[in-house]
């Protein structure tokens, strides 16, 4: 009597789906702290197509750590808006209100700051001195650089928990004011970092709460006054949010800023901050300030075909120096007021708990 061993019938592999969830790993990026490493676990994952499908997982690691890197994709840096949108849930935003020279690429992309290549970009959250800004950034990498060029992140979160008591408190009772100076030849023209001419300065100054004067027939003013600190409205943590550091005129170094000076005087530097009672801040609140940026800081050397997602609250970015060509490529999504956060101190123009309102800064002298 023979004995045949009978064979179960096997259930057929199933093979993921290119929008599987699976098909795409999140993992440590050493040596930087930040940002979350994501690559594909298999040829031909396409990014947009995939992070559309998985926006909500995204979401959670950005919340969970303020930025993800998207490496290894085969649409590389072309994925920008369309992954940057679909983080955001919202369109992408044009730059406005701009501090610092770009250009506009179309469709939504801008080149990233165009400083000269051998200066240093302060950390800071994109757009805070502006009553409007993002919720998300996104970069892409067009073409790396020869060397340094990277874009350093830290944690907003982490940021604040190393400031001094004294200095936080300060900032948020009083906030940061804002000050810029538009003259002919220094910095941008007005009309292009506004957005509008002479007849549209009321309404700026109305919709976007500055303080806006005609100093002269050749010197434009703006003012605003804008909270320090907020609290992210989806993980409920606060975070230092402002620019006291990398809008003040020592951002321009020693040298570079006592010649600025000479040159057209402290009322007409192009911008610098106050705190928001209208005193200075000292060397030792700067040196404070980026002290703590600097412990925090950590940077990835970019590589051909990254994409970049930042939530602007929970992470600050900059620009080491570089040598030869560098195309960094930046997208902007998901518009956010001051009005939409909880913040120290409250907004100018925001509603009080008995149903009144706070003094707006749009008043033009």
């Amino acid at each position: 009597m023979s004995l045949r061993t009978s064979r179960m019938p096997q259930e057929p592999v199933r093979r993921r789906s290119l929008t599987d969830a699976s098909v795409v790993a999140f993992g440590p990026l050493e040596p930087a702290a930040l940002p979350v490493l994501a690559t594909p676990q298999r040829p031909g994952v396409p990014l947009t197509v995939w992070v559309r499908a998985n926006a909500e997982l995204v979401r959670t690691r950005l919340h969970e750590h303020g930025a993800v890197l998207f490496r290894g994709f085969d649409e590389g840096a072309e994925a920008l808006r369309p992954v940057v949108e679909a983080v955001a849930g919202d369109g992408a935003l044009a730059y406005q209100d701009g501090a610092t020279p770009r250009s506009d690429l179309g469709d939504g992309i801008y080149s990233s700051t165009e400083y000269p290549a051998d200066q240093t970009i302060e950390m800071h959250n994109e757009a805070c001195y502006s009553w409007s800004w993002p919720r998300v950034l996104g970069f892409s990498c067009a073409l790396p650089s020869e060397t340094g060029g990277q874009t350093p992140l830290a944690d907003s979160r982490k940021v604040l928990g190393r400031l001094p008591a004294d200095l936080v408190a300060r900032v948020e009772e009083h906030g940061v004011r804002y000050v810029r100076n538009y003259t002919p030849g220094v910095g941008i023209p007005w009309q292009e970092a506004l957005g509008c001419d002479e007849s549209g300065l009321d309404a700026y100054a109305e919709q976007t709460r500055v303080r806006v004067e005609r100093v002269a027939d050749n010197h434009l003013r703006t003012e605003a006054l804008r909270p320090a600190v907020a609290r992210h409205p989806v993980t409920g943590e606060w975070v230092w949010f402002n620019q006291a550091t990398s809008f003040h005129l020592s951002t321009l170094g020693d040298d570079l800023a006592a010649e600025l000076l000479s040159q057209v005087g402290p009322e007409r530097v192009p911008k610098t901050s106050r705190a928001g009672d209208g005193s200075e801040f000292s060397r030792a609140d700067l040196d404070a300030i980026r002290g703590a940026f600097d412990a925090e800081s950590t940077a990835f050397d970019w590589q051909l075909g990254d994409v970049l997602v930042v939530d602007n609250l929970l992470a600050s970015h900059g620009r080491a120096p570089f040598t030869g060509k560098r195309q960094i490529r930046v997208a902007m999504a998901g518009a956010a007021t001051w009005h939409d956060l909880e913040t120290r101190p409250a907004p100018s123009g925001a509603r009080t708990q008995d149903g009144t309102t706070t003094q707006t800064q749009g008043d033009r002298r």
